[in-house]
């Protein structure tokens, strides 16, 4: 009996301290460290589990480690709290960790706190951006250019686009996602492949695969043009039939990556 008394005042004494760590006043120095060895280290879960909510508390992205670490506790208080402080720290780097832990993890309580922190993480990492762009079908353009071309397109494109940290993708405008309408300028790009032909080159051992894709971006969801612009190239190929559709990709990728840079140059001259 004196054993677990002196056990549970032990773990009180530990929390007084931890608490006066936040109190105004207190240095910063040293804070992260001791409570992140307490989280690891601690025997009792009662204080590996305040010493997770505290790092969380704190908002120093210096506790990431040790939360992520915090993850495996085998007291699921602590994981769930770990999770907590991780969505209140908003690291993108965390984000990964937890989707992992999502996949094993059996404790409801735990699942339904690693689905928040989650989702808090992705909603700062959008906070944190400054540009949003809902990129179209490129419809309408030649009929050679099916839909497997058209879907390499808008990879290249968004390739290139996420070079941009401050730039976000996705298929709605900002404020339907909640975000509001002042927080990203909102841009919509689209276009069309314009040409798409095939010629015997003059050795006749080949064709030469011409393309010529045309874009647009307007203000969204106004959809008010403000730019056009269009890039082509012009490749060689074999005259097998996948030698062909090689080229037909290497001319559309060889078009969208000219396309990307413009995008690239526009972007960045709205903030990105």
């Amino acid at each position: 009996m004196t054993n677990a008394v002196s056990r549970s005042r032990g773990v009180i004494a530990v929390l007084t301290v931890f608490v006066l760590m936040l109190a105004p006043g207190t240095g910063w120095a040293g804070k992260v460290d001791d409570l992140s060895k307490a989280l690891l280290h601690d025997p009792s879960f009662k204080v590996r589990v305040q010493a997770a909510l505290l790092l969380g508390k704190l908002g120093d992205k210096a506790g990431t480690d040790a939360l992520v670490k915090a993850l495996d506790d085998q007291d699921k208080s602590v994981r769930a709290m770990a999770a907590q402080s991780l969505g209140k720290l908003g690291s993108a780097a965390a984000a990964g960790v937890l989707k992992a832990l999502l996949v094993r993890e059996q404790d409801s309580f735990v699942s339904t706190q690693v689905k928040i922190a989650i989702s808090a993480i992705e909603d700062q990492e959008v906070k944190d951006r400054k540009i949003f762009v809902s990129v179209g079908p490129f419809s309408g353009g030649v009929k050679t250019a099916d839909s497997a071309l058209l879907a390499l397109l808008h990879s290249a494109l968004k390739q290139s686009l996420e070079k941009l940290p401050q730039l976000t993708f996705t298929g709605d405008a900002p404020a339907s996602k909640g975000r509001g309408r002042t927080s990203l300028a909102g841009f919509l790009v689209d276009g069309n492949v314009s040409r798409l032909e095939e010629v015997p080159t003059a050795s006749g051992g080949g064709v030469e695969v011409s393309c010529e894709i045309k874009l647009m971006v307007a203000r969204w969801p106004s959809k008010s043009i403000i730019l056009w612009t269009s890039a082509g190239a012009a490749v060689q190929g074999g005259r097998r039939d996948a030698d062909k559709l090689n080229a037909r990709r290497d001319c559309i990728e060889a078009s969208a990556g000219q396309l990307g840079d413009s995008l690239l140059e526009f972007f960045r001259s709205q903030g990105g």
